[in-house]
């Protein structure tokens, strides 16, 4: 599994010219961070939306092996319709397959096209990065939307599912089960991405408390805290479905992580208000 990219070290010699100069040189090695704050860190930079709702998202650099998006398949996944311009079956998370939170209970969103497919499967399993062994910690399927749209399912908190641990990474997926009597990995169509829950600085959690949850958005996006910026999105778009500006921001994001083929795709229901299929815990 992939590590944390570790920083470079940049040493300016200040000698005989360090009374003249008094020391002001830039220090160079910060300059590849400027835009991407430490998550759960304050972030003095400006990053104001304008009127149209755009809001700059800070993604971090760190990138892990998966597969958010899959194309039109044949064969055993003739359930699914699909056009050569949109995915079949797409995750949304950034390119780097890896999305952070503060929720020890997050919500997942994904987007599936129109379907005839018998069921839709989510699991979320916790790795370590040492042994890169897998645990389960929630699994379930439910009857899919038969419409194309972006779904979603918040993890339930209830006594059988543990939150996310701090700084544990974890791993997800969606599967499409086209085949009611066949549900091995060769015909399910399977899209994963990662989930990290980080800790939040206390400035930035004051902050969070006294301010609307409107203007939380710009503070996600500057924390670079994907999960809790697509709910909070969604949860507005939901309770105000004719405000323009919202739509106009859900679109600027999805098209910053290069989902903008999607990015104008119905919002449907979540999941957790569905009564789940039990499965058996095999991956």
């Amino acid at each position: 599994m992939p590590r944390e990219r570790t920083g470079w070290l940049v040493s300016t010699i200040c000698l005989t010219v360090l009374s003249l100069l008094h020391c002001s040189l830039p220090v160079l090695g910060q300059v590849h961070n400027s835009n991407q704050p430490t998550p759960g860190q304050p972030n003095p930079r400006d990053n104001s939306k304008n009127q149209n709702g755009d809001v700059k998202v800070n993604i971090p650099d760190r990138g892990l092996p998966g597969r958010r998006e899959v194309g039109g398949t044949r064969g055993p996944n003739t359930c699914i319709s699909s056009s050569s311009e949109i995915p079949t079956l797409t995750l949304l998370l950034p390119p780097t397959n890896l999305g952070l939170t503060t929720a020890a209970y997050p919500r997942f969103f994904w987007y599936t096209p129109t379907n005839k497919a018998h069921r839709v499967k989510f699991s979320l399993y916790q790795v370590n990065e040492q042994t890169q062994q897998d645990t389960l910690v929630y699994d379930t399927t439910f009857i899919p939307n038969r419409a194309a749209g972006i779904s979603s399912l918040t993890l339930p908190s209830n006594s059988n599912v543990p939150p996310l641990a701090i700084n544990q990474l974890y791993q997800w997926s969606v599967s499409i089960i086209c085949n009611p009597q066949d549900t091995s990995p060769r015909s399910m169509m399977t899209v994963d991405g990662w989930v990290q829950r980080v800790a939040i600085n206390p400035n930035v959690a004051n902050k969070l408390q006294q301010i609307s949850q409107r203007d939380r958005i710009l503070v996600y996006a500057e924390q670079g805290l994907w999960f809790d910026l697509l709910s909070t999105v969604a949860d507005l778009r939901t309770a105000q479905p004719s405000d323009t500006t919202l739509l106009n921001t859900w679109v600027s994001l999805l098209t910053q992580v290069n989902l903008e083929t999607i990015a104008q795709q119905p919002l449907l229901q979540n999941y957790l208000q569905l009564k789940s299929v039990p499965i058996s815990p095999s991956r």
